[in-house]
């Protein structure tokens, strides 16, 4: 494997991911992809949440692709939940707003 830096702010470059098979999961399933040496990918999405409708089509796939690259955490390798599943802290609750 290969070393390769990172753009800013944990941004992860997939355009220049070295030879080798990737897995990335999330809340919504898991992906797996596949680098070629010629840098060509191809992303399984068969274990993602939002890939499982049959009516899906090639252009819905890039766009559920463009949100997984949008959404994952660089330093995990995990794919962050989308903002309407963030979870809230149970004590900002009992916060007092001054």
């Amino acid at each position: 494997m290969g070393y390769f830096k990172r753009q800013k702010y944990g941004e992860f470059d997939f355009d220049r991911l070295p030879e080798g098979i990737y897995y990335f999961s999330g809340e919504e399933g898991f992906v797996k992809v596949e680098v070629k040496k010629d840098g060509n990918q191809s992303w399984d999405l068969k274990n993602w949440f939002a890939s499982l409708d049959p009516d899906k089509d090639e252009a819905e796939n890039k766009k559920i692709i463009q949100d997984i690259k949008r959404r994952l955490n660089a330093d995990t390798g995990m794919v962050n939940p989308t903002a309407k599943h963030v979870k809230k802290s149970f004590l900002n609750y009992f916060k007092r707003g001054n």
